[in-house]
């Protein structure tokens, strides 16, 4: 007669690499894992193959996600910033009076780089203290951001430009 095999042999669950009783599951495959086998990112155990796979497909946070598509609204705004006019005349009965229009300080994309270089920023920290890679979301960014930056700076040279011209030619006394 065969010997009959132990029934709690069988009843805890195994790493299949070690064959030892497990102590955790991998939460993105499932795979029973033993303490030699077990890798923690965070909070979350997984098995190797499936921290490779983590650490090079990180996901991006919702924030930089929100950022990135403030970023493009910002640099999409850019065609309608450069079109409005920098000086505006109204007539006031008789005189006709020059108003600076105040609204071609762009302001969104200095908002749009500002929050995008913060964003950015904070997610390549999370991604680096979690041992993920970075992500290409967070290069473009700050790619983004550096483009919004570049056009306020264009801006600014702009104005400061406009206002070396108007200055050059009032009458002097």
């Amino acid at each position: 007669m065969a010997p009959v095999p132990d029934p709690t042999a069988f009843a805890s669950a195994r790493c299949p690499e070690h064959q030892r009783a497990a102590v955790a599951t991998c939460v993105r495959c499932g795979t029973f894992l033993c303490g030699e086998c077990t890798e923690l990112l965070g909070d979350a155990a997984y098995c190797a193959s499936c921290v490779a796979f983590v650490r090079s497909h990180a996901a991006p946070s919702q924030l930089l996600k929100v950022m990135i598509g403030l970023e493009v609204i910002a640099l999409a705004s850019i065609p309608l910033v450069m079109l409005l006019p920098v000086r505006a005349l109204v007539r006031v009965g008789e005189a006709v009076v020059a108003v600076a229009i105040l609204q071609r300080v762009p302001v969104l994309n200095a908002a749009a780089a500002g929050l995008g270089f913060w964003a950015a920023t904070r997610e390549r920290r999370r991604l680096l203290l979690e041992g993920l890679a970075v992500s290409p979301w967070v290069r473009w960014g700050r790619a983004l951001a550096w483009m919004n930056l570049a056009f306020v700076a264009l801006q600014a040279v702009l104005l400061v430009r406009g206002l070396v011209l108007l200055y050059s030619r009032m009458p002097r006394p």
